[in-house]
């Protein structure tokens, strides 16, 4: 049986991801000249010029005689899937180049955490990581919350390829409908508004007593909502509120639709809050924030009312947009807000946005066809749509979420199961495998306390975790259709 694939197409594709990582590493070399770094610049160098270099001869020889077309379905899927593993793969040899991870699996681990914006970590001592590293890192961690197939979105047009099928394979299933029409343009607004809100957040640091080097790192992080931290000892500067709020007001930025930013940039600010994903994770967001800091208040956690606000409602923050970062110890914390973090970092952001999760419109279609059901068993001969707000939601969307929210629980399980054999406890290792499928990177468990790295994993179980990120970030369904025997079907 003849599988019928573009090969040309999809190593056209790759080859923009080559490239732009070549980019990424001479951004890395101007940071290892700045700070006197000889040998990470000599590994930076090599490596963008082979990025670089190898990327410009597949992509002349996949233009070579190639006429355009549509991205069809299998191309679309296969083409992000390799992407993500292609980039994580690129990015890991720099730390294995630099002998900060011992291991490509370790390395792999680390630049998987990046692009995918889960901020997990293997480094023990970030102090010792050189500091164009330490940058290189950060700027991956943006990359992948801007997401590097709208990198390739707003290129693939020189090639003559539509994108609609390949956008389809990576954004979220509430989005699809908005953007197919003008797809590079948005993707070209998407980046310039994403540019925008990072110089914004850098200056606002630096304003705020943030050196300038501290100011890029955190603002890559936050914005990409990766969480990564260029200090062990909590994620933020010590002590400084102002970067606490800043970073808090961000992390949520990114958390929201960037297809519904297009609204705003028309000047529609009503029309942006209106939509109903984003007030939906403003109430859960409130309502978490409330909850968080009753229960810590009560348990006297901390000595008083204005410790606890900042401490609560910055991890309830930090755990909701699923941006990962732990500024305060929560292990210590009651179990009820261990429960209540938990669930909102299952449900996650906004659709179209660096967040991981669920997606608050996943779980608000979820409720509402749970709420149709008891009616529909008191009132048989009714008929009821599924909404959400005003708006009636297909049947065929119903069903594909329903399908999604089963596969969920069922890698879950599976996972669960397979890092079992870690021996660590339940709680730890169930707060991995969903801290992985909602790119969170925080886990709630003993078995990993407050700043501690996945070390204590086996070389498998990281491997495994790797591909638990990949997948979370790519919306489980894309990866599961790899493994299906229709997928491979001629002329699909």
């Amino acid at each position: 049986m003849r599988i019928s694939l573009n090969i040309r197409l999809i190593l056209g594709i790759m080859s923009y991801i080559s490239i732009i990582l070549g980019g990424t590493m001479l951004v890395g070399l101007i940071c290892s000249l700045v700070y006197g770094e000889q040998g990470m610049g000599r590994i930076f160098l090599a490596l963008a010029v082979i990025f670089a270099g190898a990327g410009y001869l597949v992509l002349r020889f996949s233009r070579r005689r190639q006429k355009a077309q549509n991205v069809r379905i299998r191309e679309g899927i296969l083409s992000v899937t390799l992407c993500w593993v292609f980039a994580a793969a690129l990015c890991a040899l720099p730390y294995l180049l630099a002998g900060s991870h011992h291991s490509f699996i370790d390395a792999f681990f680390e630049s998987t955490a990046c692009i995918t914006t889960t901020g997990s970590t293997l480094i023990e001592d970030l102090s010792a990581l050189p500091k164009s590293l330490l940058f290189w890192r950060q700027l991956t961690n943006w990359l992948g919350g801007l997401g590097i197939i709208i990198f390739a979105i707003t290129i693939i047009p020189m090639l003559g390829f539509g994108s609609a099928n390949l956008l389809s394979a990576e954004t979220k299933p509430l989005s699809v409908e908005k953007i197919q029409a003008r797809m590079s343009d948005n993707a070209r607004y998407i980046f310039l508004f994403f540019l925008a809100l990072t110089g914004l957040e850098v200056v606002l640091l630096a304003i705020g007593g943030a050196g300038a080097y501290d100011a890029f790192v955190l603002s890559f992080a936050c914005m990409g909502t990766g969480g990564f931290a260029n200090y062990h000892a909590g994620a933020l500067l010590e002590g400084n509120l102002y970067v606490e709020a800043i970073i808090s007001v961000f992390c949520i930025i990114g958390v929201l639709s960037f297809v519904s930013y297009r609204i705003l940039l028309r000047g529609r600010i009503r029309d942006f809050f209106r939509e109903v994903e984003i007030r939906l994770f403003f109430i859960m967001l409130a309502a978490a924030c409330a909850l968080v800091f009753i229960i810590l208040l009560a348990s006297g956690t901390y000595s008083g009312a204005g410790e606890t606000a900042r401490n609560g409602v910055f991890q309830a923050i930090a755990f909701a947009t699923t941006a990962g970062y732990s500024g305060a110890d929560f292990d210590a914390w009651p179990m009820a807000t261990h429960w209540l973090l938990f669930a909102v970092m299952i449900v996650g952001g906004c659709s179209g946005s660096t967040s991981g999760g669920i997606k608050i419109g996943r779980a608000a279609v979820a409720l509402s066809l749970i709420r149709r059901n008891i009616y529909m068993r008191l009132h048989p001969n009714a008929v009821v749509a599924v909404r959400i707000g005003d708006k009636a939601v297909p049947a065929d969307r119903v069903s594909s979420i329903a399908t999604f929210l089963i596969l969920y629980v069922l890698i879950a399980l599976l996972s669960c199961f397979v890092l079992s054999f870690d021996n660590l406890d339940a709680e730890t290792t169930l707060g991995t495998v969903i801290a992985m499928l909602s790119n969170t990177g925080l886990v709630i468990g003993p078995g990993l306390g407050f700043g501690d790295s996945f070390v204590v994993f086996s070389q498998f179980s990281r491997l495994y975790i790797s591909i638990l990120m990949i997948a979370g970030r790519l919306e489980l369904l894309t990866i599961v259709l790899l493994f299906s025997p229709a997928f491979w079907r001629p002329y699909r």
